[in-house]
């Protein structure tokens, strides 16, 4: 179970990070590259009652450099996780 949470944490910190510095590079010369991000929605419908509108959809973007972070996390997680969860003597 340890484990698991590790590589979550691993992973939502890469994504959040690359969020992060996605926005922070973009525009910049030479590093614009990082922050190119493709975005894949489903929204089906809305339902529209006049007092209340519901939005049935979900939405989904990433940019390049979260995908180099997760790469680092998942690296990183391989390398460490068995000295971290070694069974102890």
């Amino acid at each position: 179970m340890n484990k698991v949470i590790y590589m979550s944490f691993l992973a939502i910190s890469a994504i959040v990070l690359g969020s992060w510095f996605g926005g922070l590079v973009d525009g910049a010369a030479g590093l614009s590259l990082l922050a190119y991000s493709k975005t894949f929605a489903f929204e089906p419908g809305t339902i529209d009652l006049g007092i209340f509108r519901f939005t049935f959809g979900i939405s989904l973007s990433i940019n390049i450099s979260q995908i180099l972070l997760i790469i680092i996390a998942i690296v990183v997680y391989y390398n460490t996780a068995p000295k971290l969860f070694a069974p102890k003597k």
